[in-house]
């Protein structure tokens, strides 16, 4: 997944690492229900209940890492440059 608009935020809304899926699988061919099922296991809130959701970009990416190993060591650099 991308940074946030700043590029320095540690986490982005649902609805924004949602609407990457898309873009994320046609990179790296990773299935959108797989990369559906890592965002919606690295969901936080902002409190406990009612607080609102959002993404650790961070520990979402090194799932992602961890899980995807070989694909992450083909693609080229450039695709993540911002």
């Amino acid at each position: 997944m991308t940074l946030s608009a700043s590029g320095v935020d540690p986490d982005i809304t649902l609805e924004d690492a949602l609407s990457q899926i898309p873009r994320i699988s046609a990179a790296t061919n990773i299935t959108q229900s797989d990369l559906s099922r890592l965002v919606g296991q690295n969901i936080e809130r902002t409190s406990w209940i009612l607080g609102d959701e959002y993404v650790n970009v961070l520990r979402l990416n090194l799932a992602l890492i961890q899980e995807y190993q070989s694909t992450y060591q083909k693609l080229d650099p450039a695709l993540f440059a911002q």
